[in-house]
């Protein structure tokens, strides 16, 4: 279970970082084309070379956009040697792309990776700037101490960004798999666990909050003497039955309970007490015409039904009394038939 939560922890900061890495692509391209801009504008030397350089950084990153293929080494590689280009012949704004770059491939990795990424892009950076034709002035290696110091910080900065949001996603991880822990023991708590349908407690809580609704309490005929004749084992069986009928034979939104022992209450929410005889009939007819079998021997098992209605005015104990008062009128009549109050 942990291992999994990890999994789509990773898999959720992978699309994170993956967002922002072609976010990150698409400002790279921009910048360069800033290059080219300004290699028309103001003239130098080199400037066919510097545009031809700009142009296939454009086109690569582009097409690496368009694809939408996640960073890699060999992007690393190729935009390297690109930028290193830039720098070789004196291309303005070409630092910038060192930066965009170091930031897309730290998003990837982060950790001690990171940092070895940071210290391959200073060392291309720095023997980049000993190759350019121009002289190396003090201003230019103020530019270039400026720029690796602010290589350190930016894969800092992005190694910590990825290591919080990485902690906040396990977090979040983990108060997902606490809310359904939570979830599976209110269900736990709130389930009968032998027929699968809602107990007592959750009769009570639902029934609390409905203003009305037609209620059907449903009694197991002679469940005692099923049980001392035949074993609690049948009687079980006997019980999941009934259970699985009442769930098969109620509406989606209707609500079917284990009040107790062989008891079941059914709540029908905005029912008329005509389609509350109704329901009673058709389950009161199944359960007496499905086969239940003892050693090979066939059992007849038949309930009792009492159905009322609870208005608007009424409590619902008040309900759930006359329900009861009618299945023991049902009762008293011979069992295996429904009676309303």
């Amino acid at each position: 279970m942990n291992a999994t939560k990890r999994l789509q922890s990773g898999r959720v900061w992978n699309d994170h970082a993956f967002y922002v890495q072609i976010i990150i692509r698409r400002i790279s391209i921009i910048s360069a084309s800033f290059t080219i801009v300004a290699e028309i504008w103001v003239p130098t030397p080199q400037r066919g070379l510097i545009i031809g350089l700009s142009v296939v950084y454009i086109a690569y990153n582009l097409m690496l956009c368009i694809r939408r293929t996640k960073p890699k080494l060999a992007e690393l590689a190729v935009n390297l040697a690109l930028c290193a280009g830039l720098t070789v012949t004196g291309a303005v704004y070409s630092n910038v792309l060192y930066h965009l770059l170091l930031m897309r491939m730290v998003l990837k990795v982060g950790g001690d990776r990171a940092r070895r990424m940071a210290m391959a892009v200073m060392v291309v950076y720095v023997a980049a700037n000993t190759f350019r034709p121009d002289v190396v002035t003090v201003p230019l290696l103020l530019e270039i101490i400026y720029n690796v110091i602010a290589f350190a910080v930016l894969s800092f900065t992005a190694v910590y960004m990825h290591n919080v949001i990485a902690n906040q996603l396990k977090h979040e991880g983990k108060i997902a798999e606490l809310m359904q822990e939570n979830a599976r023991h209110y269900e736990m708590a709130h389930t009968d666990e032998l027929t699968g349908l809602l107990n007592h407690r959750s009769y009570l809580e639902k029934t609390g909050n409905l203003s009305q609704y037609v209620l059907l309490v449903v009694d197991i005929d002679h469940f005692k003497k099923l049980n001392d004749t035949y074993g609690h084992l049948f009687g079980d069986h006997v019980l999941t039955t009934v259970a699985n009928i009442i769930k098969l034979g109620i509406r989606s939104k209707d609500m079917a309970f284990r009040y107790g022992g062989e008891e079941f209450a059914i709540v029908l929410p905005g029912a008329s007490l005509e389609l509350g005889m109704k329901i009673a009939e058709r389950l009161r007819y199944q359960v007496a015409n499905c086969d239940f079998f003892h050693k090979g021997e066939r059992v007849k098992i038949t309930i009792s039904i009492g159905v009322s209605r609870k208005d608007p005015s009424e409590d619902s104990e008040d309900a759930f009394h006359e329900a009861d008062s009618a299945l023991y009128r049902a009762k008293r009549q011979g069992r295996n038939q429904c009676a309303v109050f």
